[in-house]
């Protein structure tokens, strides 16, 4: 064996035709059973081309596919890593895709209402004191930013964060993370909108009651007459929910890479 080569146990070379393919097939295989895990910084280039039996080249090609799919992310002038998280594989294809078609507010407003009455009977079902705790301290944030829209908005989208977190669903935790992004201008339009800050409050808190008390059927109420309340405010201000909602692709995340 080359001695200038270090010794990575990512099976056997690959020989095929269409050898980019197949380092993304290799790739998906180690995922899959868990040699490769989130976060996991890869081996410099030379070394993962001649652990792979590939050229250089044609890793390049692969990564560059791999990268645009969200599986890794290539930090400039410090290595690739793989995706930290699930919701960034995928993404910017879903992006794209959606951004073909005309998204409406209510699209959105359906799809995460759905989502979370979900979420909330599930959290009701298996809650842990350390979710409560996290719950009531996002509470405590939003009633201190009462007025305050800016921080409003990051302690109410945290506290909709703790409920995913209590709910225990890997794949709906997947889809909140990944919509989150593509929600965040309508909800931060849907906040300017808020002038009865402790009606909302109240709206949350009784989710957390419900939550707490474990009745998943109580907290999937609490959490219609929520988004109930959330639309009447749309309604009365008179922002239109069939109106189209541009889907905005990340831009910024090759700068994020630069950064990190």
């Amino acid at each position: 064996m080359d001695p200038a080569h270090k010794s990575y146990k990512l099976g056997p070379q690959i020989k095929k035709l269409g050898a980019s393919d197949e380092v993304i097939l290799r790739f998906k295989d180690l995922i899959s059973r868990r040699i490769l895990t989130a976060g996991t910084r890869l081996p410099p280039e030379r070394e993962l081309a001649h652990a792979l039996g590939v050229s250089r080249p044609t890793l390049r090609q692969a990564m560059k596919a791999l990268q645009i799919l969200g599986v890794i992310r290539i930090r400039h002038g410090d290595a690739s890593y793989l995706a930290e998280s699930a919701s960034n594989i995928l993404k910017e294809p879903i992006e794209f895709a959606l951004a073909l078609k005309s998204i409406s507010r209510k699209d959105l407003f359906e799809t995460r209402q759905t989502l979370e009455l979900r979420l909330a009977s599930l959290a009701a079902e298996r809650r842990t004191e350390e979710d409560l705790q996290n719950m009531r301290n996002a509470l405590g944030a939003m009633k201190e930013s009462m007025g305050m829209p800016a921080q409003w908005i990051q302690h109410e989208m945290r506290f909709h964060e703790c409920i995913v977190q209590a709910a225990g669903n890997e794949v709906m935790r997947t889809m909140m993370e990944m919509l989150s992004r593509m929600l965040m201008e309508s909800r931060r339009e849907t906040v300017q909108l808020l002038t009865n800050y402790e009606e909302s409050y109240r709206s949350h808190d009784m989710i957390y009651a419900e939550i707490e008390k474990q009745d998943p059927a109580g907290a999937a109420h609490a959490t219609v007459e929520h988004f109930a309340i959330m639309e009447a405010r749309a309604k009365k201000a008179g922002l239109s929910m069939s109106a189209e909602v541009q889907v905005r692709i990340d831009e910024n995340s090759a700068d994020d890479d630069k950064r990190a």
